[in-house]
């Protein structure tokens, strides 16, 4: 005799429910043998047509970390059924608290049992294009399990859950929590870059092994080799000499991997300086980072150097503030010492301040902030679609940057290590991003006619001005409606933004004066003060309710992160290897720095070298995340055309729009 008659018999259950019960045993053992789609359809069959949805599941949802509420998440309340199979119950979002309520019937659960509740968890769906049609894809964040056999009202408490947190472990800038990051890198963007680093890994670690065989090997011909042939030279071939040449380090200043803002000679405002100074780093002693300053006469519509001063550290020297050896000045008449000199000036200029400042710094960490406050915030309103091609993928490509560029003991930047990367690197990082703010940038004037960069880079800028015009006064009710997300946006900006600093470790006040303000910070709109700390950026709004020149903050920052995360990147990408690519050119040196392109002593060991070229390339030569491309369908179809319609324009200044990547992503 069965539990189940023994109940019967006992009177704790009736016939009539036994007769029930047994109907949907025997329907159920039926449908374990049909397939899917008959399933389905004697479900809905056995739901019935009347619903009543008279109970509540309900809840808070916030942030993991700090209980902060996460509202406008998209709910789905679901019944957990055998073999996988689930039943829709109702669908719901958080308010503003945080907080939800989904109305469900505990009949739509089906065959006759009550619902083992499951709620799922959305960000908003994104719009993209699939073989030429738009459709709209959602992220799964997460899946909490209620309780079973429920029919009644049902509270899921206080849901806590990893959402875009910031690291607790990196304090000195904003670092995405990489367990919080709750959506995926772009698989097929994904798999290039990993091919990419398996590719030039595996040519690296061969040469490698070869010199730990035998110190004297490979050669650094040999090394140079292994590695794609580069724009230094490739012209060398064809006219030999041109790239050592003043007109080129001129011309590579102003459009080069790392295109520089000058600054105008106090003492002579018709020449331009650009200056470094080290001396607030603690050094390793394995690469030189002397003091320098470089002035430019313009002549000819062409940049040229003058002269180089040049102040190294007296030997041994690493920490701060250290004792220095006498300056020395160097102009185009001392012959091979000039040749030097410059190749000094390229190596700090390209593998220190064109990596750490112009690239991680302005590119990547600056852009981190905006990412993680957005990801966090902006669900609801237009800008979700509208910034989010551009902002995806930062997070992922600078966790992964962290696993291999800046892990302090196994990373590249451990391998080469010109300065202590944690705290010193981080520090000049920080330093350089207490510097950059949205607030009155906009791309540098041309300093002259051979100004191609600076001429682009107004020429692109133009094009954004449209193309956010275009969808603000599409969309300016929605955007007001919603204008909540963007205050949170804003508070979480200035809230995780570093401290405002006039000047990043590298600068000195000489008394020069910037020759044009436009990306130099020069704002006087007032900054935020917490917890004592002066902020960097500056509020969008502080309001509730948009005003007229919060319109005009918000419309600045989708520019400003725009530009950044595709012309800005897109330039770094495309002038990398053509110049830090070639060793003899203008990569890193040692023992004093000064000495002739033969001279193999200054140059660094062969595993360092091998290391530089391998990240040089492993991190550039991959070809996933193009504006025209548009590979994953998300690029809007009027901002294509804006570019396309200029495309006479930059093809004029020599700029191939096939590269100008869409996001920040490598």
């Amino acid at each position: 005799m069965t539990n189940f008659i023994q109940r019967i018999l006992n009177g704790e259950v009736s016939l009539e429910e036994y007769t029930k019960t047994e109907r949907e045993r025997l329907v159920y053992k039926i449908l374990t043998n049909l397939p899917l789609s008959s399933i389905l359809k004697i479900k809905q069959e056995l739901k019935g047509n009347v619903i009543s949805k008279s109970r509540r599941a309900f809840g808070q949802i916030v942030h993991r970390d700090s209980l902060v509420p996460i509202p406008n998440l998209g709910l789905e309340l679901w019944d957990r059924d055998p073999f996988g199979l689930k039943d829709y119950l109702g669908s719901g979002e958080t308010d503003a608290t945080g907080k939800f309520e989904i109305l469900y019937d505990p009949k739509s659960g089906g065959f006759g049992d009550a619902p083992d509740l499951e709620l799922k968890i959305f960000d908003p769906p994104q719009t993209i294009l699939i073989d030429g049609k738009q459709s709209q894809v959602r992220n799964l964040i997460e899946v909490k399990d209620g309780s079973e056999n429920t029919t009644d009202d049902y509270d899921f408490g206080v849901v806590q859950i990893l959402y875009y947190e910031y690291d607790p472990q990196y304090p000195l800038f904003s670092y995405c929590l990489p367990d919080s990051i709750r959506h995926d890198f772009v698989p097929q963007a994904l798999a290039v870059t990993m091919q990419s680093v398996a590719k030039y890994g595996q040519i690296m670690n061969n040469l490698i092994q070869r010199n730990r065989r035998n110190p004297d090997e490979p050669s650094y011909d040999e090394i140079q080799k292994s590695f794609p042939e580069t724009l230094t030279l490739i012209l060398e071939k064809n006219h030999k000499g041109y790239t050592r040449s003043d007109e080129f380090f001129g011309e590579r200043m102003l459009n080069g991997f790392n295109p520089l803002i000058f600054k105008k000679d106090k003492n002579n405002p018709s020449l331009y300086t650009t200056a470094f100074n080290g001396d607030k780093f603690t050094l390793t002693g394995r690469i030189d980072m002397p003091n320098y300053k470089v002035k430019f006469e313009l002549k000819e519509g062409k940049l040229l150097p003058i002269e180089i001063t040049l102040q190294f550290r007296e030997d041994d020297c690493v920490q701060p503030n250290p004792l220095l050896k006498a300056p020395q000045t160097y102009t185009p008449a001392d012959g091979n010492k000039w040749l030097q000199a410059k190749r000094v000036i390229r190596a700090t200029h390209l593998g220190v301040l064109g990596e750490v400042k112009g690239h991680l710094s302005q590119c990547h960490f600056n852009m981190e902030q905006y990412a993680i406050a957005f990801l966090r915030n902006i669900r609801k309103n237009p800008l979700r679609e509208f910034l989010y091609p551009h902002l995806k993928e930062v997070v992922h490509i600078n966790r992964f940057g962290r696993q291999i560029l800046m892990n302090p003991t196994e990373g590249f930047f451990a391998k080469l290590e010109p300065m202590i990367i944690n705290p010193d690197m981080l520090r000049w990082v920080r330093t350089n991003i207490g510097t950059y703010d949205w607030t009155d940038w906009q791309p540098r004037k041309p300093l002259c006619e051979a100004h191609t960069f600076a001429k682009l880079g107004n020429l692109y800028w133009d094009i954004l001005t449209a193309y956010i015009e275009s969808f603000f006064t599409a969309n300016q009710v929605e955007i007001a409606n919603n204008w909540t997300e963007i205050l949170n946006f804003s508070n979480d900006l200035v809230q995780n933004s570093v401290p405002y600093v006039p000047l990043s470790m590298e600068q000195v006040d000489d008394g020069d004066e910037w020759y044009d303000l436009n990306e130099i910070e020069h704002s006087s709109n007032p900054r935020r003060e917490v917890n004592g700390e002066l902020k960097a950026i500056r509020p969008i709004t502080t309001s509730s309710q948009p005003t007229e020149q919060d319109i005009a903050n918000l419309k600045q920052v989708c520019k400003y992160a725009i530009y950044q995360c595709t012309f800005w990147h897109s330039w770094i990408h495309n002038e990398h290897n053509p110049e830090f690519g070639e060793l003899k050119y203008g990569d890193l040196l040692t023992n004093g720095s000064m000495g002739d392109e033969d001279d193999e002593s200054v140059l660094p060991g062969r595993e360092v070298a091998s290391i530089i070229l391998a990240v040089t390339n492993m991190l550039t030569n991959f070809d996933y995340g193009y504006m025209l491309k548009n590979e994953d369908g998300d690029i809007p179809l009027n901002l294509i055309q804006l570019i396309e319609s200029k495309r006479a324009e930059f093809e004029k200044l020599g700029f191939d729009l096939t590269t100008l990547r869409s996001r920040l992503n490598s």
